[in-house]
Formats: structure tokens, C-alpha cells, sequence
């Protein structure tokens, strides 16, 4: 379990990107953060893995405390996996390679520097397997659609067999059809092996059919916290501030078929 106490974020120009909130992330809830860009849906979520400093109230990590120390902070990301939205991958590196640096948090520099280990590549191999990559692991990561490489970036994240995922927007730069099987994916594998999963996502539907919970923002204050059956016409014009017919790209997402993938 994560949770914040009155946490709040302010950079150095006097904007205020978060605004003091209080919000418990219960063991292996799926929860979207749902808002408009600019919302401060990636601020919390970075705040959450200590990627940006709050200048107010505080994060805590059962088993672990606050994150107002070094050790702490430390531990914490080990068992905290990061998908990004631009994927964040070495392009000229094969997939494995690329995975492996899922590894890199828990071992001293020196051994960073030495070839992985058996069991480190086996671990790597396995996860690339769960997300249907294996036979393009030894392939260039930059040789891979987009699909394919948020794909890499989520097994880069289970590889650290964490407790917690926070993916900041991770389908945000795919088609409407690759965004749903990448979620599809995400949201099966936190379901299976019992992960917290906080994802932050623009798009309502996604949020509608995903979440456990949705945590609305708007101008970085928390507008809504609940169950999707609760999110109504109103509460989503409070979370994008328009008519809901304005505030995203309506669609209904494609049925999967088993064993496809982006």
C-alpha cells in the first residue's frame, strides 16, 4: 500500500502543479489517474517514485515509511516499475538489452559493468516472453513500431517483479486499437501477478473499462475519486472543465483476439 499525506508540488516559477492531497492506493488496484494535459496527473505519479521533490506533505510506502530518505527512496524503486510514454529505450540496444536495465537497481556499479548474469538474462527472456516479444529479442529496439515498444518498456517493468507500476500515459502516442491491446496487456499482467498498477490516461473510455478506480484532476487538484460506474456527465465536465463531448476522442476499443499483439 502508497499513500500521500497533504503532498503538494510547486516549482521554482510559482506554479502550483499539485495541489495538497490525500489519497490511499490500496494492494493490486488497477487506478487510473484520468485529466487533461496539464492536469498534474505526471507530477503525482513522479512524485509517488520520488522524481519530483514535493514541497509539501509527504509520500508513504508500507513496509518502508516516508520517502525522506536516501535508503528509503531507494528501496522503494527497486520494487517500483516505470512504463513511460515515450518508452525511454535505448534504440541502438537489442530488447533484451534493453530490459535487463530493469535489473540495474539491484546490483553495486561494479557488477553493472560486468556481463548479466545466466539467471538475470533467463529472468529478462521471461518477461519479454509474457508480453509476446520473445523472438524479437535479440532486435534492435529502434527497428520496432510503437506497439511493440511500449511492449519492451512494460517488460522492463516486470522484470523488477515489483509491487507497484505508475505508467505516466502510456498508450498516449499510440492508435486507438495498438492503445488498447497495450493496456489490455498491462492491466492482465498487474491483475495476474497481484500488482498495484497507477496509470495516468487522457482517454475516458480506457479509464471507464480498465480502472478499479478512477482519481480525477483538473489544474492540479483532485475533482474526483471513485469507481468508474460513479462517473457521470458531470463529473466529467468538472475533471476537463468542457463538455464531456469535447474532453476526448470518443470511441469504442476493438475486441481482442487471443494471441495478437501491437
Amino acid at each position: 500500500m502508497i499513500r500521500t499525506e497533504n503532498l503538494e508540488v510547486s516549482y521554482s516559477s510559482g506554479t502550483r502543479a499539485l495541489h495538497p492531497c490525500s489519497l490511499r492506493f490500496e494492494d493490486g488496484a488497477f487506478t487510473v489517474l484520468l485529466g487533461a494535459s496539464g492536469a498534474g496527473k505526471s507530477t503525482l505519479l513522479r512524485a509517488l517514485n520520488g522524481l519530483v521533490t514535493p514541497t509539501g506533505g509527504r509520500v508513504v510506502v508500507e513496509g518502508i515509511g516516508d520517502l525522506t530518505t536516501r535508503r528509503a527512496l531507494q528501496s522503494h524503486r527497486r520494487r517500483t516499475g516505470m512504463v513511460f510514454q515515450q518508452h525511454q529505450l535505448i534504440g541502438r540496444s537489442s530488447v533484451l538489452q534493453n530490459v535487463l536495465t530493469g535489473r540495474l537497481g539491484f546490483h553495486s556499479g561494479l557488477r553493472t559493468l560486468l556481463p548479466p548474469a545466466r539467471a538475470e538474462k533467463t529472468r529478462a527472456l521471461e518477461a519479454i516472453e509474457r508480453v509476446g516479444l520473445l523472438d524479437f529479442a535479440l532486435r534492435r529496439a529502434d527497428q520496432l513500431s510503437g506497439g511493440q515498444q511500449q511492449r519492451v518498456g512494460i517488460s522492463r517493468a516486470i522484470v523488477q517483479q515489483p509491487a507497484l507500476i505508475l505508467a505516466d500515459e502510456p498508450v498516449a502516442s499510440l492508435d486507438p486499437a495498438t492503445a488498447d491491446r497495450v493496456l489490455s496487456l498491462l492491466h492482465g499482467i498487474c491483475k495476474s501477478d497481484g500488482i498495484t498498477a497507477i496509470v495516468s490516461l487522457h482517454q475516458l473510455d480506457f479509464a471507464r473499462r480498465y480502472s478499479d478506480r478512477i482519481v480525477g484532476l483538473a489544474q492540479g487538484a483532485v475533482v474526483f475519486d471513485g469507481p468508474a460506474a460513479r462517473l457521470g456527465k458531470t463529473e466529467v465536465s468538472r475533471i476537463y472543465g468542457t463538455k464531456p463531448a469535447e474532453a476526448t476522442d470518443h470511441f469504442e476499443p476493438l475486441p481482442l483476439k487471443t494471441g495478437t499483439y501491437a
